[in-house]
């Protein structure tokens, strides 16, 4: 992945409106309801990392995390939220080293030595994938149709959130 261009979809432009739409995107969250959703991410998967991630053009935003602090944001062309935000459902790579797509990220690859990754995407009411829930390990992991459907659960609650700010900001 490196230097390679980023995959983007069909509607970038309107994708990336439809993002800065919302207030404050780019304000790592301490406390509330993002938080709330990374800490039981990760208990509930009993995972060492997890994120409340928006896509922008070339960077990706870390919302909230748990295991993963310092870090506000990442090259949007190392960060493996860039392919999730790609697909309407949840993505997950079981064994990041056994993965095509993943060769050469130095994410999965260098020094971070990611094993596992598993994500939701953030969708808008209108279709855009703007960002995602996303949970990691250095180690890989099994994952069930029912833990992405459980994962799918905590990325409708941040969209409910990211909604319900949207509302209160016009009113």
């Amino acid at each position: 992945m490196g230097k390679e261009k980023v995959s983007i979809g069909n509607n970038e432009q309107e994708r990336l409106a439809r993002l800065y739409g919302y207030s404050n995107i780019d304000k790592y969250e301490l406390k509330g309801t993002f938080q709330h959703v990374v800490s039981t991410a990760a208990l509930a998967f009993d995972v060492p990392m997890a994120f409340v991630n928006l896509v922008e053009m070339e960077n990706i935003l870390i919302k909230a995390s748990v295991g993963f602090d310092g870090n506000q944001r990442i090259a949007r062309e190392i960060g493996l939220c860039s392919l999730a935000i790609l697909k309407d459902e949840f993505t997950v790579y079981k064994d990041t080293h056994k993965e095509i797509e993943l060769k050469g990220n130095p994410m999965v690859h260098g020094e971070f030595g990611l094993g596992f990754y598993a994500a939701a995407p953030l969708k808008t009411p209108d279709g855009f994938n703007i960002g995602v829930v996303a949970i990691a390990d250095k180690a890989p992991r099994e994952f069930s149709e029912e833990d992405g459907r459980l994962l799918e659960g905590l990325a409708s609650i941040v969209m409910e959130e990211l909604e319900y700010r949207l509302e209160h900001r016009k009113n």
